[in-house]
């Protein structure tokens, strides 16, 4: 339908970061996944959760009457969350991790383990490679919205983008 709102690019990496997040850490429950690398993706998910409330508190200036106008994504300056393209990545080796690791209790050999060992390396890697990315791009667009406003200056939606 190509439909493109703002608050769906709030709602869909929400809804991939529960679901990831919620079975990632039941599977820690019955073994199936360690809880370093599901630790380390929750962590991952809290920090990003958190970076968008506090883009979105900075694109409002600090200031608004009620949470419905802190949530009111679509009218009250509008401002879109824009996944990285390691991130998309890092999602989809994280569900094949956690489709694998489901499976391999019933339907997994030797081998398969050893290709579960693996994609939980790569899972780890690109989820420290996303964290550095989204750190490296909050770094870059504060530093250049520092050099054209003081700190203490409250900024338009216009010139979050």
């Amino acid at each position: 339908m190509r439909i493109n709102s703002v608050v769906g690019s709030y709602l869909d990496p929400l809804a991939d970061k529960v679901l990831i997040g919620s079975v990632a850490l039941a599977m820690v429950h019955m073994d199936l996944l360690h809880p370093g690398l599901v630790g380390l993706i929750v962590l991952q998910d809290v920090f990003l959760v958190g970076g968008a409330v506090y883009q979105r508190a900075s694109s409002l200036g600090w200031e608004w009457k009620s949470w419905f106008d802190f949530i009111n994504l679509d009218s009250t300056c509008p401002l879109k969350v824009e996944p990285l393209f390691i991130s998309k990545v890092n999602i989809v080796f994280q569900l094949v991790l956690v489709t694998a690791a489901l499976l391999q209790p019933e339907f997994g050999t030797q081998e398969t383990q050893l290709y579960i060992t693996y994609l939980r390396r790569l899972v780890a890697s690109t989820t420290l490679g996303s964290s550095a990315a989204y750190g490296a791009q909050h770094l870059r667009k504060r530093s250049a919205l520092i050099s054209r406003k003081s700190l203490f200056q409250p900024l338009p939606c216009r010139q979050l983008r």
